[in-house]
């Protein structure tokens, strides 16, 4: 039986929102382009794990 995977999607979606926030406040161009362009990373993250989690599971046969 599978055990199920906790709530990757969110917790990414979390994180790119508490770095966009941190990134908000920055005024170093460079390291606000790169906080932003990891909270974009997680935004992939997030989607993969949701589409990872919506496709049919395999039947195993023991």
């Amino acid at each position: 039986m599978p055990h199920p995977r906790p709530n990757k999607a969110a917790e990414y979606r979390q994180q790119a929102e508490q770095i966009r926030t941190i990134a908000r406040q920055i005024s170093l161009s460079d390291t606000k382009n790169q906080l932003l362009d990891a909270a974009e990373h997680l935004e992939v993250l997030a989607a993969d794990e949701e589409r990872l989690q919506a496709s049919p599971k395999p039947l195993v046969r023991g």
